[in-house]
């Protein structure tokens, strides 16, 4: 039997055919390299103009465009090993529980923000985004009893109180908010108030954050090709139904996608088919909670996707409780799913790289996207030159880069 912390090897010729292990790969690193990484050709002169042979380059990545998030719970809060561990790690996250309304407001009346309010104090002092899970769940199981007791027009009362209360406190500080979890598969709101809900309540967070993106998160999306409820099309004709409710135009959306693939088979074909899909929004994909066996060939496919920006894992250390898999033991040694997570972070950003100028001056690579620092040295006095800057396709469409060696 296959443990909670052991990587699943697939059956090739289930998972890959009609394709070769090798041709899929193959695959995946062509749209890796031609989605996030930039080619780079570097030209080294002095002021005169006169180029730079032998000049020596230093590359230094300093962050990435790409997010490797993980679940937080307050556990955190009081365990200093557990908080170094995170932000050496991480640089995004979501709260398990913590930010739900269930969790905020117990007691009608008694809100709580203690816990959020550290585990962000916490996040922003070590660089680590974070959004905005979640602000109402469509699920009538996870209402708190004096929710569902309330009539219509006292929940409507009470679910605007609840976004302006969590919406007006974080605003601003979050890289974006569910708004409403699962409204795909479930629907109180709409049965209690208005077939419409999900779309106004999207418009009341967006009036009060309005630079702040805002996302639907659903399960079951790319996860199972017969779960009927929330297949790509379906999905994109609800946030479709949400951009164009009245005022809700300069909504900025974004796409969540838990992805609790969990122990079961996979078809990595519809896979790649519902990212494929999902991508031509040009909307921002997250992974938003994910927990799978099979887990290294869900991160290729997933990374190969240009469009999914972040992934987060939904449980690292198994202080917080195994699912389906941790990275961590008790003590935050790592388990085999933590071991293949640090090799790919490893091989999915530019490690430091030195380079030296050809008789031009000139010097070419290729590096994951991304802030960088750029050192260069001059051969014969050592005079150097030092600049920081973006590197992307947009930042620099032309390939060249001009570096000019001073004194």
């Amino acid at each position: 039997m296959q443990g909670k912390n052991t990587v699943k090897d697939w059956d090739e010729n289930i998972l890959f055919s009609p394709f070769t292990k090798q041709e899929w790969r193959s695959y995946q690193q062509k749209k890796i390299n031609e989605g996030r990484k930039t080619e780079l050709i570097f030209k080294i002169t002095y002021a005169n103009k006169t180029a730079v042979k032998g000049a020596r380059l230093y590359i230094k990545q300093l962050t990435s465009d790409f997010h490797w998030g993980c679940g937080m719970t307050h556990r955190i809060l009081n365990n200093e090993a557990y908080k170094n561990w995170f932000a050496s790690k991480f640089t995004a996250a979501d709260f398990h529980n913590e930010l739900k309304w269930y969790y905020t407001e117990k007691i009608q009346g008694q809100e709580n923000y203690t816990d959020p309010d550290a585990m962000l104090k916490f996040a922003d002092e070590n660089g680590i985004i974070v959004r905005g899970h979640t602000i109402l769940w469509d699920d009538i199981k996870y209402q708190q009893k004096w929710v569902k007791a309330l009539s219509p027009e006292k929940l409507l009362e009470a679910a605007n109180k609840r976004v302006d209360s969590v919406v007006k406190r974080y605003k601003g500080r979050l890289v974006g908010w569910d708004v409403m979890n699962e409204n795909l598969h479930h629907h109180f709101f709409e049965k209690r108030l208005d077939k419409n809900a999900s779309a106004t309540f999207y418009n009341r967070v967006y009036n009060i954050d309005p630079d702040t993106t805002l996302y639907m998160n659903e399960f079951n999306t790319t996860e199972h090709v017969n779960d009927k409820d929330a297949p790509p099309n379906k999905y994109l004709r609800k946030l479709k139904e949400i951009q164009l409710y009245p005022g809700n135009g300069g909504i900025k959306m974004g796409i969540g996608l838990e992805s609790h693939y969990g122990a079961e088979p996979i078809d990595l074909h519809y896979v790649r088919s519902s990212l494929s899909l999902l991508s031509q929004a040009g909307l921002p994909i997250w992974l938003t909670e994910l927990d799978v066996i099979y887990l290294e060939e869900i991160l290729r496919e997933s990374f190969s996707h240009a469009a999914v920006k972040a992934i987060i894992i939904w449980t690292g250390a198994s202080i917080d409780g195994c699912d389906v898999m941790c990275m961590t033991n008790e003590k935050l040694e790592n388990t085999p799913v933590g071991d293949l997570i640090d090799r790919l972070m490893e091989e999915w950003r530019t490690g430091d790289i030195e380079l030296v100028a050809d008789s031009n001056g000139s010097s070419e690579v290729s590096v994951f996207n991304g802030r960088y620092e750029i050192t260069v040295v001059d051969p014969v006095t050592n005079a150097s030159t030092c600049v920081s800057f973006k590197i992307d396709k947009v930042s620099i469409p032309n390939k060249n880069i001009h570096l000019q060696i001073l004194g």
